[in-house]
């Protein structure tokens, strides 16, 4: 039997002092840069890190995660500080490389030559305009048509992307390979908490249920039982729901932050989508016994990004699952018939597979905002559509596309 590889904490930890080594020596071209998306929840961290550790040791490519969250923002995600800790890392997230490690003396767009996408298949800004190459994708969100030339380009529905990745790695993925069980306990966290423990049926998909089953059977949750489906999971799901859900003491601005992301439209409106784990009366009174009014919290927050539009993804269970959408626009940059075709849009396009819509009820709930004209809240009574789904559609509307259902999304 082949030496067992090294635990992921010590292969994080040598990984992550040798590549910064080589990025002051300018010697990083041999390294694969894989990168999450810059909302840096649980799937896109474990996602990341795992490739990192599996590309590095089952095919000798020397690969590191760069995590584009900053240290000091990592406590804004218990549930990733708690499914680092359970798979045996440091729990304050010391062992990850993250994007405030790298020194303003190593530009992001021309220091690393080559890079792997999981849970996102587009390069942020930050990175673009340089010599690097995107060599690969594995990601579960809507196909932007980008770096067509990559090696792989596995992109495809699924409920989380770790799945996605364990699949990658599968068949090399051996007894005899000797993986740290802490890679695939980590994995495992993230199709768990992605896809309710596979007992979400609106998102779970058969790839996550074939991974899930091999990622239990790698994990340290092995010493269990054998893999019985959602049951096995029950417990892990619970916690890490538990762990997203406690924040009570974020304020406005980190829930807005915690797990945000923003993107242009061609005709340069820039959009920020918050998804928030609180229901917006609650949230609203919140911050009026902390003695502040929401609407100008969010207001701050949307100025101090400089948006054109934010839209708030609310999802949360009273008692069963509920979303919520709060939209604002800037009514200076945001032309009035854009603005009357992303409001109508939402509410009347259709999007695929099944022909959907959002299902959107319009609300007063939280009284009258500071711009009503350029406000609106609905509840969302299509549970299923989150936001790898409202992200394509809102910036089809901006752009232009019909609102009308059927219109092309």
């Amino acid at each position: 039997m082949a030496t067992p590889l090294p635990s992921l904490a010590e292969f994080l930890r040598q990984n992550k002092q040798q590549f910064l080594q080589d990025l002051d020596a300018k010697n990083a071209e041999k390294w694969t840069v894989v990168m999450g998306n810059e909302a840096g929840d649980l799937d896109t961290i474990a996602s990341s890190v795992a490739y990192s550790y599996l590309a590095s040791k089952l095919q000798n490519t020397p690969t590191v995660a760069l995590v584009q969250t900053r240290h000091t923002d990592l406590y804004l995600r218990k549930e990733n500080l708690f499914a680092l800790e359970f798979s045996n890392l440091d729990s304050t997230g010391a062992d990850l490389l993250c994007i405030d490690d790298i020194s303003d003396s190593h530009p992001l767009n021309t220091s690393f030559s080559k890079y792997v996408l999981v849970d996102h298949n587009t390069l942020e800004d930050a990175f673009e305009g340089g010599t690097g190459k995107v060599v690969g994708i594995i990601d579960h969100h809507a196909d932007e048509g980008n770096y067509l030339d990559a090696a792989f380009r596995e992109i495809e529905a699924a409920g989380s992307c770790t799945s996605l990745v364990a699949r990658h790695f599968q068949n090399e993925w051996t007894v005899e390979a000797g993986v740290s069980p802490d890679v695939a306990t980590l994995l495992l966290t993230g199709v768990t908490i992605d896809t309710g423990g596979l007992s979400d049926d609106d998102v779970v998909k058969p790839v996550d249920e074939n991974s899930a089953r091999f990622l239990y059977a790698n994990s340290r949750l092995e010493q269990q039982g054998s893999f019985q489906g959602p049951e096995s999971l029950e417990g892990l799901d619970k916690t890490l729901h538990d762990k997203k859900v406690d924040i009570g003491d974020l304020s406005t601005n980190d829930l807005l932050r915690r797990d945000y992301k923003d993107f242009e439209t061609s005709n340069n409106l820039t959009v920020g989508l918050a998804t928030v784990p609180l229901g917006l009366e609650a949230w609203s009174k919140r911050d009026k016994d902390l003695g502040k009014n929401f609407f100008d919290e969010v207001e701050a927050y949307f100025a101090a990004h400089n948006l054109s539009v934010l839209g708030i993804l609310t999802t949360f269970k009273a008692p069963k699952k509920k979303r919520e959408l709060l939209f604002l626009t800037n009514k200076d940059t945001v032309p009035a018939d854009l603005e009357k075709n992303l409001f109508h849009g939402l509410e009347k396009r259709t999007f695929s597979p099944d022909n959907k819509t959002l299902d959107l009820k319009e609300t007063d709930k939280l009284g009258k905002p500071n711009h009503p004209k350029h406000t609106r809240v609905w509840d969302q009574r299509n549970k299923e559509a989150n936001r790898k789904v409202i992200a394509p559609l809102v910036k089809s509307l901006l752009e232009g596309q019909s609102a009308e259902a059927g219109g092309d999304s």
